[in-house]
C-alpha cells in the first residue's frame, strides 16, 4: 500500500516540487520514497512506499531489467506468486518477490491485457520508454484511488488530491455540480470529486498517452463492469458451494504478507466472517482483531458480540472506547486526510480503530462490501416490500407468494419507522428508480439548512443516477439496486477504507470483494440472495457453520452507529455553535442562516444534516480558504 504520483509537461519538471508533491501524501508510504523524472524532464514519477511484500526489494519508481519500462504502485496484487511462476516459464528475469515487478513483466507480456491477470486492489502508472506512451489503470471495485487534473500543458495523477494541489498549476475551487451530488447522495456520481477541474479515474478504467503526439489527450476506457446475469437454473445449493469456495479462497490469498495481519472486528456478519475465516488459516497464529466501541449506551456499543467471535477463534482481541474528546481532537485531520467529504459519520470511528490497530499490525483485513453484495441494507427491504405491494395488485402470483413470505420478517423493519414513513408519504408506486431515488435523496432533509441560491441552481443529478441504475434495464429491482450500491456507494465507503488506513500507515484489505467473488454473487437471482424476505439470507447459508449462531440470528445489526448527534448536543455543544455562528460559515452561501444554527436542536438521533453541515464547512476552511496547501 503506497501513494503514487505522475506528472506529463509540456515544460519542465521541477524535482522539488515533485518532492514536495510526494511529502504530502507521506503518510500512505512512511517506509521509503522514491523519483523519476526522464532525462528531457517531460515525465515525471513519484512515490510513497508503506513495505509490505518483499520488503527489502520492493523499491519505487521500479524499472524493468532494460530500464525502457518504469512503474509506480499502490495496492496489492494477490495473486502474484502465481503470475511470478508463469512469467519465469515465459523467460523473463524475475529477481524479487515484490508484486510490483511482477506487474512489470505482466505489462511487457501481455501489454494492456494485463489488467485481465491481476487480482488485486491497484491503480498504478507506468512509462514505456520505447512506446512513448504512460498507461495507467485502477482496480475492478475502485479499493484503489486514482485522480487527475488537465490543463493545456500538464496532466497529473495522484492517489490524493492534496498530491495535486501541491504542483501549484490550480487554485481549489468547489465543484457545483460535486456539491449537489454530495448534498443529494453525500456521495458523488461517476468522475465527479468537490474540487472544480480534479476528477478520479472511474473504477475499472483504465487509459493511454501518447507521448510524441502534440497534444495530451486523455482517453479513459472501461476494461472491466459487473454483469448482472442472473442463473435461473441453478438452485441455492449450487449457489452456497460456489460462493463458499471463493469466500475462502479470497481471505486465503489476502493473507499474502511479509508483515504482522490483523483484522476489524464489529461482531456483524461480515467482519465475524472475515476475521473467523482468516483465523483458521493462519495455521496456529493467533489473529488480532481490532474493535471500537462508545459508551454511550447500548446501541453505540457492539462489543459484546465482537468478544463472541474473538473468544471464539481464540483471537487477540483489542479494543478501543472512543470519547468525545478524540472526535475534537482528530476530526480537522479527518478532514484533511479525507481529501473531500464522502459517506456518513462511521469515517470517524473507523479512523480512531485504525490509528488503534497501526501500533501492532501493518496489515487489517475488513468485512467491507457484504451488504451491497448480499443485500444487507434496511433501505433495500423498504423498496422490495413496495415493489411485491405493487407487483401482487398487479395480479403477479410469484410477487404475492413472497410478499407473504416476507410479512414474516417485517420486524427487521423495527426502528426504521420513520424512514418508511417518509418513503410511503409520496410517491407510491411510482417508477423503481424513481422509488429508490427517494430513499436515498438526503436532499429533501438538507432543504431547511441549505441556502435558496443552491435551491435554484438548475441541476440535478437524477439522470446521472438513473443512467447508472438502469444499465441493465430488463432485470430485477434488486439487482438494479445492488448494482447501482457497488458502483456508487460502496464505492464511497471504499473512499473512506483507504484514508482512514492510509492516514494511520496501514494497508486495509477487502476479502469480501474479490471479483471473482463479486462475478459468482451476480449470478445469483435476487429471489434466492433475499430468500422469505430475510436480508443476506444466501450469506447465512454459507457462513452459518464457521460462526456463532448468536451472531448469525442478530436483528439490531445498523452497521457502524456513532453518537455524534448526542454528543453535539452535549459534550461538543460549545464547539459546534461556534462553527455554527462563525461568520465564515453564515457568508458561505452554501447554508440558510435563519436555520444553520436551530440545527442543533432540530437534528434527531441518527440525521445526517448535522454531519454534512460541519463536512462541508471544514472542508471549505482546510482547502478551499487556505493557501498553505497551495505552492506560490
Amino acid at each position: 500500500m503506497c501513494g503514487i504520483i505522475g506528472w506529463i509537461t509540456k515544460n519542465q519538471i521541477s524535482e522539488k516540487i515533485l518532492e514536495q508533491m510526494n511529502n504530502s501524501i507521506s503518510h500512505r508510504g512512511p517506509d521509503d520514497s522514491g523519483i523519476y523524472i526522464d532525462k528531457d524532464k517531460k515525465i515525471g514519477l513519484a512515490h510513497r512506499r508503506l513495505s509490505i511484500i518483499d520488503p527489502e526489494h520492493g523499491k519505487q519508481p521500479m524499472s524493468d531489467e532494460s530500464k525502457k519500462i518504469w512503474i509506480v504502485f499502490n495496492g496489492a496484487i494477490y495473486n502474484y506468486l502465481e503470475l511470478r511462476r508463469e512469467l519465469i516459464q515465459y523467460g523473463y528475469p524475475i529477481k524479487t518477490f515484490s508484486d510490483t515487478e511482477v506487474i512489470i513483466y505482466s505489462y511487457i507480456h501481455w501489454k494492456e491485457k494485463c489488467l485481465e491477470k491481476f487480482n488485486g486492489m491497484f491503480a498504478f502508472l507506468i512509462y514505456d520508454s520505447e512506446r512513448k506512451i504512460l498507461f495507467g489503470a485502477r482496480d475492478r471495485i475502485g479499493i484503489k484511488p486514482l485522480y487527475y487534473y488537465i490543463d493545456k500543458d500538464n496532466i497529473i495523477f495522484a492517489s490524493e488530491v492534496k498530491a495535486i494541489l501541491k504542483a501549484g498549476l490550480i487554485t481549489p475551487e468547489l465543484d457545483q455540480n460535486g456539491l449537489m451530488d454530495y448534498l443529494t447522495f453525500q456521495y458523488y456520481l461517476k468522475d465527479k470529486t468537490l474540487f472544480k477541474n480534479i476528477k478520479t479515474v472511474m473504477p475499472g478504467h483504465y487509459f493511454i498517452i501518447y507521448l510524441n503526439k502534440s497534444n495530451l489527450n486523455l482517453r479513459i476506457n472501461e476494461y472491466w463492469d459487473i454483469v448482472v446475469n442472473p442463473e435461473y437454473d441453478k438452485d441455492e445449493s449450487y449457489f452456497i458451494d460456489i460462493i463458499k469456495f471463493y469466500l475462502e479462497d479470497s481471505i486465503k490469498i489476502r493473507l499474502r504478507a511479509d508483515v504482522p495481519i490483523g483484522s476489524h472486528l464489529s461482531g456483524g456478519l461480515d467482519s465475524s466472517t472475515v476475521s473467523t475465516l482468516a483465523s483458521y488459516m493462519l495455521n496456529g497464529f493467533q489473529l488480532k482483531t481490532f474493535t471500537g466501541k462508545f459508551s454511550e449506551g447500548k446501541e453505540f456499543d457492539e462489543s459484546y458480540y465482537a468478544k463472541l467471535v474473538a473468544n471464539n477463534i481464540n483471537a487477540d482481541y483489542n479494543e478501543i472506547d472512543i470519547k468525545p474528546t478524540d472526535f475534537l481532537d482528530h476530526f480537522e485531520d479527518i478532514v484533511y486526510f479525507m481529501d473531500y467529504p464522502q459517506a456518513g459519520p462511521g469515517v470517524f470511528p473507523q479512523y480512531m480503530v485504525s490509528k488503534f490497530a497501526k501500533q501492532k499490525v501493518k496489515v487489517i483485513l475488513g468485512g467491507q462490501g457484504g451488504d451491497e453484495l448480499f443485500i444487507g441494507y434496511i433501505r433495500y427491504l423498504i423498496v422490495y416490500l413496495e415493489y411485491l405491494i405493487k407487483e401482487s395488485i398487479l395480479g403477479n402470483k410469484e410477487s404475492t407468494k413472497r410478499l407473504k413470505t416476507l410479512v414474516e420478517k417485517l420486524y427487521q423493519l423495527n426502528g426504521y419507522q420513520l424512514m418508511m414513513k417518509q418513503f410511503f408519504s409520496k410517491g407510491l408506486f411510482d417508477n423503481p428508480e424513481k422509488r429508490y431515488f427517494s430513499v436515498i435523496n438526503r436532499m429533501d432533509y438538507m432543504r431547511n439548512v441549505i441556502s435558496q441560491d443552491l435551491l435554484d441552481i438548475d441541476f440535478s443529478p437524477f439522470e446521472e443516477f438513473e443512467s447508472i441504475f438502469n444499465k441493465y434495464s430488463e432485470l430485477d429491482i434488486m439487482d438494479k439496486v445492488s448494482y447501482y450500491e457497488m458502483k456508487t456507494s460502496l464505492v464511497a465507503l471504499l473512499h473512506v477504507e483507504d484514508r482512514t488506513s492510509m492516514a494511520a500507515s496501514l494497508e486495509s484489505r477487502v476479502p469480501l470483494l474479490d471479483y471473482r467473488l463479486v462475478e459468482n454473487v451476480f449470478r445469483i437471482p435476487s429471489h434466492i440472495k433475499l430468500k422469505d424476505g430475510e436480508l443476506k439470507y444466501l450469506f447465512k447459508q454459507v457462513i452459518k457453520n464457521y460462526l456463532p449462531s448468536e451472531i448469525i440470528s442478530r436483528r439490531d445489526k445498523k452497521g457502524f452507529p456513532t453518537p455524534l448527534n448526542r454528543w453535539m448536543k452535549r459534550n461538543l455543544n460549545g464547539w459546534i455553535r461556534e462553527i455554527l455562528s462563525d461568520k465564515r460559515t453564515l457568508e458561505r452561501g452554501i447554508f440558510d442562516r435563519k436555520f444553520i444554527e436551530k440545527l442543533v436542536d432540530s437534528s434527531s438521533e441518527y440525521s445526517r444534516n448535522l454531519w454534512g453541515v460541519i463536512n462541508l464547512e471544514l472542508w471549505f476552511r482546510k482547502f478551499i480558504d487556505n493557501n498553505s496547501l497551495i505552492i506560490k
